[in-house]
C-alpha cells in the first residue's frame, strides 16, 4: 500500500461526520471464519481502498495515510453464539471512536474487530461516514467476503470494482457567503448556525457533544416485524389511507412516525413537525451513468428534511393521513429540486454554517430505511451470517432487514428517553402489533 495519498472529500461528507459519525456492522458466524485468511483479505481491501486506512483533517476536507495502518483485530468473549442470539440487546463487538478524535484527525476511519466465542465469530466493522453511506458500505462488505473466497480458493484475488469519485454527485456553486444568505431568505429559510469562527466551534462542539451523549446514554428499543407482519400492517394502512397502492416504506413510516410522535411529545401537541427521510440519489434522482452509480462507494444517500404540518397536531394525525403524506412527497420530489437544494447546502457549509434545512429549534423525525439493502448478501467462502446488527441508530426510527425476510426496526427516541421504556409496556406492545 502507498504511504501516502490523498482522498478528497465535499463538504457535505465532511458534514455527515457531525452527524452519523461511523456506520458499523456485526456480523455473527456459526462456523469460525479463517482468522489468517480474514486478515489478510482486510490488508488486501485497505490496500485497494486506501482510504479506508486514512485520517480526517478537517480544514482541507481531505483524507491522508493515518500514521499506523489499520488491520483485523482480533479478541475473545466467553459467550456462545446462542447466547449473543437469545438476547434482545445487540452485542458491542464493533470499535469505533469518538467523534471528536475523527474530526481531531486523531483516530483512523474504518476499524475491523473479529471477536472469538465459544462456538463461533463475531465479525464487527465500522467505516466512517465521511467515507460512504450504508449502500456503499455493503459493497465493500461485499467485496472483502469475495476476497476472502478468492484467498482460500487459491484464485485469482478480485479487483476493486467500485467509484470512489463521480461527478454527478458533486454539488455547490461559486456563489458568495452574502448571496447564500439570500437565497436562503428567498427560500425562506432561517440563516443558519455557524461552525467556523470562535463562537462557531464552541457551537460545533456542544452538537459533537450532544449527539454522543445522545447515542452512548440513549440505546435504541429493538422490534421484529415478521413478513405476516409487514404484510398486515400494509392492508391495514392501505384501507385506512384510501389509496389504491401502499409501499412497504410508506406504511412503516406512518405507522412508526404515529407511534413515536405520541410517544415522545404526548399531550404536547406538536403542529408543525421537521421529517427526514433517506433519498438515494443513485438510481432515482440523476440517472446519468447508471452503471457508475451503481458501483459508488460515497455519500451517495441523504436525509430530506421536510418542514411539514398538521392542523390537528402530529400526534392526533392519523395513519391514513401520515401514509398519504409520505406516498405524495416521495412522488412530488423531484431531482431539480434537489440539485438546488443540495447546492445550498453545500455552499453553506463551505462558508461555515450547519445544515440550513435542519432547523434545531423544533422537533424532528427522522427515519432511515435500510430493509431493502443487501444486507444479508454476503458469503464469506460459502459462510453466510446468520444474524447482522446495526452498531450505530442516530435517527429516530431505522428499518433493517430481519433474518427472516421480516424487517427490524430500532427507535432511539432522543426528544424523551424516558418514553422508550413504555415501548415493552403491554399497552405500547398492541398499538404496535395490533394493526
Amino acid at each position: 500500500m502507498s504511504s501516502a495519498f490523498t482522498h478528497s472529500v465535499s463538504p457535505i461528507d465532511a458534514n455527515h461526520l457531525l452527524y452519523g459519525n461511523y456506520i458499523g456492522l456485526q456480523y455473527v458466524f456459526e462456523t469460525p471464519l479463517d482468522v489468517e485468511a480474514l486478515t489478510k483479505a482486510v490488508e488486501i481491501l485497505i490496500t485497494q481502498f486506501p482510504a479506508l486506512s486514512g485520517i480526517f483533517i478537517e480544514k482541507s476536507f481531505s483524507i491522508i495515510a493515518a500514521p499506523t495502518h489499520v488491520s483485523l483485530k482480533t479478541q475473545r468473549l466467553k459467550k456462545s453464539v446462542t447466547h449473543i442470539l437469545g438476547t434482545t440487546s445487540r452485542p458491542k463487538c464493533v470499535e469505533q471512536p469518538s467523534r471528536l478524535d475523527v474530526l481531531k484527525g486523531r483516530e483512523p476511519l474504518s476499524t475491523f474487530t473479529l471477536t472469538e466465542l465459544s462456538d463461533g465469530m463475531i465479525l464487527g466493522i465500522a467505516v466512517s461516514h465521511v467515507l460512504t453511506d450504508a449502500a456503499g458500505f455493503h459493497l465493500l462488505m461485499k467485496h472483502l467476503a469475495e476476497i476472502y473466497g478468492a484467498i482460500l480458493s487459491n484464485k485469482a484475488l478480485p479487483v476493486f470494482p467500485y467509484v470512489t469519485h463521480l461527478g454527478v454527485f458533486e454539488f455547490g456553486t461559486d456563489r458568495s457567503k452574502t448571496d447564500s444568505l439570500k437565497a436562503l431568505k428567498r427560500r425562506g429559510l432561517p440563516k443558519p448556525i455557524p461552525i467556523k469562527g470562535l463562537i462557531g466551534r464552541f457551537i460545533k462542539s456542544l452538537i459533537i457533544k450532544a449527539m454522543d451523549k445522545s447515542l452512548s446514554k440513549n440505546p435504541p428499543i429493538k422490534l421484529h416485524f415478521t413478513p405476516d407482519d409487514i404484510t398486515r400492517l400494509k392492508d391495514t394502512v392501505l384501507t385506512e389511507s384510501g389509496e389504491d397502492w401502499i409501499s412497504t416504506n410508506t406504511a412503516l413510516c406512518a405507522h412508526f412516525t404515529s407511534i413515536v410522535a405520541k410517544l415522545s411529545y404526548g399531550e404536547d401537541v406538536k403542529k408543525e413537525i421537521q421529517i427526514g427521510q433517506l433519498l438515494d440519489l443513485r438510481t432515482r434522482y440523476f440517472e446519468t451513468d447508471p452503471i457508475s452509480q451503481s458501483s459508488y462507494v460515497g455519500n451517495a444517500i441523504l436525509i430530506h428534511i421536510d418542514n411539514a404540518a398538521f392542523p390537528d397536531g402530529l400526534q392526533n394525525t392519523s395513519r391514513g393521513a401520515l401514509a398519504r403524506y409520505f406516498k405524495q412527497r416521495q412522488a412530488t420530489t423531484k431531482a431539480v429540486d434537489i440539485q438546488m437544494r443540495l447546492d445550498l447546502l453545500t455552499d453553506c457549509l463551505k462558508h461555515g454554517y450547519t445544515n440550513p434545512e435542519l432547523d434545531v429549534k423544533n422537533p424532528i423525525i427522522s427515519l432511515n430505511n435500510q430493509s431493502k439493502m443487501p444486507v444479508y448478501d454476503v458469503s464469506f467462502d460459502g459462510q453466510k451470517p446468520v444474524r447482522i446488527y446495526p452498531q450505530d441508530v442516530g435517527d429516530n426510527i431505522m428499518f433493517f432487514p430481519a433474518s427472516d425476510g421480516g424487517i427490524e426496526i430500532y427507535i432511539r427516541d432522543i426528544v424523551n428517553p424516558l418514553g422508550q421504556h413504555k415501548l415493552l409496556s403491554p399497552d405500547w406492545q398492541s398499538q404496535i402489533y395490533n394493526v
